[in-house]
This record gives structure tokens, sequence and C-alpha cells, in this order.
């Protein structure tokens, strides 16, 4: 399961944010379910689970993990492709240039990046170039 997987355009947002289809992406967490699992989990019909179930693994939101053959039916149990989803910013904002540096750290060392970080705030902060500017953006994983 990769960390961060990036919504690309809106159709991927518009799959991702449906009720249903969200709460079965947080249902499914990193413990793989099958659909009877989320049907009861969710209190929604087997078949109205299937149906998103479908869509999710086409658009590869969600992925098959493992399957059981049970009474001649296989089971299918499913898991997010990722831990999160990040719309990304050219769908909102075309003129953005997207740079997308990623990296892990460990807790020990967070404490020490993060005051670095915030003296690069401020120092960059009180350049008054006012040309072009640039945004960044840093997301915590737990």
């Amino acid at each position: 399961m990769k960390e961060v997987h990036i919504l690309n355009s809106l159709e991927e947002i518009n799959i991702v944010s449906d009720p249903i289809r969200l709460k079965i992406i947080m249902t499914l967490g990193t413990i793989p379910k099958n659909a009877q699992d989320l049907s009861d989990a969710l209190g929604v019909s087997r078949s109205k689970i299937h149906y998103h179930l479908k869509i999710l693994e086409q658009n590869k939101i969600i992925e098959v993990v493992d399957t059981e053959l049970i009474n001649g039916i296989t089971q299918k149990y499913f898991l997010p492709v990722a831990k999160a989803f990040i719309p990304n910013s050219e769908i909102f904002n075309k003129n953005v240039e997207e740079k997308v540096f990623s990296f892990k750290i460990s807790g020990k060392s967070y404490e020490s990046f993060e005051k670095e970080l915030n003296d690069l705030i401020k120092k960059y902060s009180e350049d008054e170039d006012t040309q072009e500017s640039f945004q960044v953006q840093i997301y915590k994983l737990s």
C-alpha cells in the first residue's frame, strides 16, 4: 500500500467523494475486508457494495489483496491502494507547476526538521519579490 495516491482528475475526485464509496474506503482502512464484511459494517446491501467496489477497483482506488473460495464462490478481499488520497492541485489551478518532493523522516528527527523548516519559512516570507510566487505544502501521514 502506497502512502499517498494523487487524484489527477475531477472524475477521480468524484469517484472517491461519493458518500458510500468514501465510507467503503474509510472502513477498509488497513485490514482487508470482503463485500459481506463491508455490507455488515455499513448497513448497506451487498449488491450495492459490489456495485461501488467494482467502480473503485476499475479506477484503481482499491485493489484485491486476497481471495478465498467459500461454498464454490470466490470471495475477494480489498484494500485501498494508499493510506491517503490527495487531489492534484493542477486540477483546480491550471497555472500551477507542481514539483513533488517525497521523503520519509523519522519521528526522532521530525522536531529538528520542523524547527529548520520554520526558520526557512521566516527567511523566505520576508522576500519581497512579488513577480512570481510559490506555495509549498507538507502533509504529515500517520
